[in-house]
């Protein structure tokens, strides 16, 4: 009785590792859906940074990015910590937008995906957006981080500096 007790156990345990092990292969799979909603909400909040209901949407984009295993991100250490360190009462809204923005690029240009100092430099632009319509709703929300790279955006030297900064 006990031995087939044990065998029904072993049985039932299969089947379920059978049944669920798709299912979480699959989740951390993007489904095309998927990543075309995570592009759509990165330019949604290029120029709505403070929306509630966009913020959940990027969180919740984040958090799936984070998840699946099909959409590598190679980003630049020095580039968001740098972001990431400011006491900017927006830092998580963009150090959010870096990463964000860094995989709507390899979504959208996969061609191009290996091209870290391109994938940077739009991620970049999408931050200084991002920053630009934070200033439009709140103008007091400066950061001298963001005022150098907002500065550097407009100089043409972007590209130069995530060269020195991320190599």
């Amino acid at each position: 009785m006990r031995h087939n007790l044990l065998v029904v156990g072993w049985a039932s345990t299969l089947i379920c590792v059978a049944v669920i092990a798709p299912q979480a292969s699959a989740q951390a799979i993007a489904t095309p859906d998927e990543r075309a909603q995570w592009v759509e909400t990165t330019r949604k909040l290029e120029s709505a940074p403070l929306d509630d209901s966009l913020n959940k949407q990027g969180d919740a984009a984040l958090k799936r990015v984070e998840d699946v295993h099909d959409v590598h991100v190679p980003l630049c250490a020095p580039l968001l910590n740098e972001l990431n360190a400011t006491k900017y009462t927006y830092s998580h809204t963009i150090t959010r937008q870096y990463m964000l923005a860094s995989a709507a690029f390899v979504i959208e240009n996969r061609d191009k995906a290996a091209d870290s100092n391109a994938m940077n430099e739009s991620a970049l632009e999408s931050v200084v957006k991002t920053y630009q319509a934070i200033l439009q709703q709140k103008p007091d929300a400066r950061s001298k981080t963001l005022d150098d790279l907002l500065k550097k955006q407009s100089q043409g030297k972007l590209k130069e500096y995530i060269q020195t900064k991320c190599h």
